[in-house]
């Protein structure tokens, strides 16, 4: 996961901290909309990414990161979309941020763990 990390403050210009924070807010969304024995089947090659999710922060108030979060997500699950606004806030985040964290995960799980499965995540993140 180190070197996700690193790909997303390169690539977005957050903190290691928010990198680690968003990237687990994400991968905690998936599980939750797909469940864990789906989750496990998809990411199961990708090491430490049970780890990571432990470390999301917990949810935190609305705030006017939603529209940029719901853009890159999706308006699927309100519950989900709600917790994943208030940790990024919790985070820091701006809306700009929120945006670009989907399609940098997803590019970096392409090769994890194939273009098929990167794209049920991310059917599974836009519903």
């Amino acid at each position: 996961m180190k070197d996700l990390m690193e790909l997303l403050v390169r690539e977005i210009g957050v903190s290691p901290q928010q990198a680690q924070g968003g990237a687990a807010l994400l991968f905690k969304a998936a599980r939750d909309k797909l469940g864990a024995q789906q989750f496990g089947t998809l990411l199961g090659k990708v090491p430490g990414i049970e780890s990571l999710i432990s470390q999301a922060p917990a949810a935190g108030g609305l705030g006017k990161l939603f529209g940029g979060l719901a853009a890159a997500v999706g308006g699927g699950n309100t519950a989900i979309l709600a917790e994943l606004v208030g940790g990024f806030g919790k985070l820091g985040l701006t809306q700009e941020h929120a945006q670009r964290f989907v399609p940098v995960v997803l590019d970096y799980l392409r090769g994890r763990i194939g273009a098929q499965d990167a794209a049920v995540l991310e059917k599974t993140l836009r519903a």
